[in-house]
């Protein structure tokens, strides 16, 4: 038993929403880190400018005497800064974090978050531009109220300042960049649930009005029961998917109610059919049970080989609509027509008439038991009517198509009906019935044989007599 299933309105929400937060949230969170990336890089080149200056203010000689002397080595947050404004630091006072080192790893100078931090004995190592990048964990402040990167990881820039060996700490502040993010973050936390559940709504309501049509076609293939087969659903105009569904269910519907009409009209012709053959047998068992006497073995024959062919034609026809389409080897018509041709000719008493014209051999792809009943049946109909002559043609009308045509000089068949005789139990002229012996099923037969060969057969139109073609696609050559 099959799993059940959501509804389509459901999977197509949460299709649609799942769309949506993949792509609106991939695209924030792309835009989020190209924004970040940029705002650090700039922080970056910042600190870089601000060591740089840092470090040539640091060059003057009355920096180095003082810095020699300790009068830099001060905690500017917890001492006044006592040292002479004439040699005073251009940052110092600005909301940056710096801190200077000499070659010795002696702290000269420190400010802010960098106060009361451990450098390291021996620098970074500098790249050609003298910078280099060290990565610390900032304690808390000693006193005074909490910074807000107390306790984080932070990346600081380094510069070399040359001669002394002494070096600039800059702290590359994180915060620059989560704010420059944060109105990202705030739509990833916010805007992007609130557009998921909007698009799922659209999603929703959009499939709900496209399978309102199909609910309507539904409910009117309910009502179609095997008794009544007149209803149709209803076709939208939009011409789009749905509209074309419904037109393929109602020419669905039309092929089924003419196929169940075909199979009551069968059944009937069939049941009428029988009913002759069996009523003869049935008076003659009577007339012979009442009056005595012996039975006619000639009665008895005939009337058991016309219901015997009938119930035959019956099952084949059955077969070939049960069965799947003809698939076999090649097999050359010309020499099953000849075949057939030759039969009549040897028959008692012989039959003169059929006429062979076969340029070669012509195959096709088939059953060679189905092609000949096909081709049996076409000759059994041009037996009934001809007069004196009847023609069959084998060759290649045209490539790949082998063109089979049994012609005869019989009264013909009239335009109006040349497509009626292919019907089952179909008698275009009445007399013609019991006095020939046909049941009105050779040439239904033979059209199903050729149909399901992947060709086609039909009466052309002549100036007398009649003319069944046969067309059938040449098997390829090898």
């Amino acid at each position: 038993m099959p799993r059940p299933q959501l509804p389509v309105r459901v999977r197509a929400a949460a299709a649609a929403a799942l769309a949506a937060a993949l792509c609106l949230g991939g695209g924030a969170l792309w835009l989020r880190h190209v924004i970040h990336a940029n705002s650090v890089a700039g922080s970056v080149a910042t600190a870089r400018s601000q060591a740089r200056a840092i470090a040539s203010t640091y060059e003057t000689p009355a920096a180095r005497m003082n810095a020699d002397g300790g009068a830099l080595a001060v905690d500017c947050d917890a001492a006044g800064c006592p040292y002479d404004k004439w040699y005073e630091f251009p940052y110092f006072g600005m909301e940056i974090s710096f801190a200077v080192v000499d070659n010795h790893g002696k702290v000269l100078l420190t400010q802010n978050q960098l106060s009361g931090l451990n450098f390291p004995a021996v620098p970074p190592r500098f790249d050609e531009d003298f910078f280099g990048r060290l990565d610390v964990h900032l304690p808390a402040a000693r006193s005074g109220p909490p910074g807000q990167l107390d306790g984080r990881q932070v990346t600081l820039v380094t510069y070399n300042v040359s001669p002394s060996g002494a070096t600039v700490y800059v702290l590359v502040s994180p915060l620059d960049a989560e704010a420059a993010v944060a109105p990202v973050d705030d739509w990833l936390r916010r805007g992007l649930p609130a557009a998921v559940l909007f698009v799922a709504a659209v999603a929703w309501w959009a499939a709900g009005r496209a399978l309102r049509p199909v609910e309507g076609m539904r409910a009117e293939l309910a009502r179609i029961t095997a008794a009544d087969l007149s209803g149709r659903v209803p076709q939208p105009r939009t011409g789009d998917e749905i509209a074309r569904l419904a037109v393929t269910m109602n020419e669905t519907l039309d092929r089924i109610a003419d196929g169940a009409e075909r199979q009551r009209r069968f059944v009937a012709d069939a049941a009428h059919e029988l009913r002759s053959p069996l009523a003869g047998l049935r008076t003659t068992a009577e007339v012979t049970a009442t009056h005595g006497g012996v039975v006619d073995p000639e009665v008895l024959r005939t009337g058991t080989e016309r219901l015997q062919r009938l119930i035959d034609d019956l099952l084949l026809l059955a077969r070939l609509e049960r069965t799947a389409p003809a698939r076999g080897e090649p097999v050359d018509v010309a020499a099953v027509a000849e075949e057939l041709v030759g039969e009549r000719r040897y028959r008692v008493p012989p039959d003169e008439r059929f006429v062979l014209v076969a340029g070669g051999p012509a195959e096709v792809i088939g059953r060679e038991e189905e092609l000949g009943r096909m081709l049996r049946n076409l000759l059994d109909n041009a037996s009934r009517y001809a007069r004196d002559r009847i023609t069959v043609t084998v060759a290649q009308a045209e490539p790949g198509v082998v063109r089979v045509e049994v012609r005869d000089d019989g009264p013909g068949i009239p335009e109006a009906d040349r497509e009626q005789v292919f019907e089952r139990f179909a008698r275009v002229d009445q007399a013609r019935d019991r006095r020939h012996g046909g049941a009105g099923l050779g040439l239904a037969i033979a059209r199903d044989i050729a149909v399901r060969h992947g060709g086609s057969l039909y009466a052309a139109g002549t100036t007398s007599g009649a003319s069944l073609v046969a067309e059938l696609p040449q098997a390829p050559r090898t």
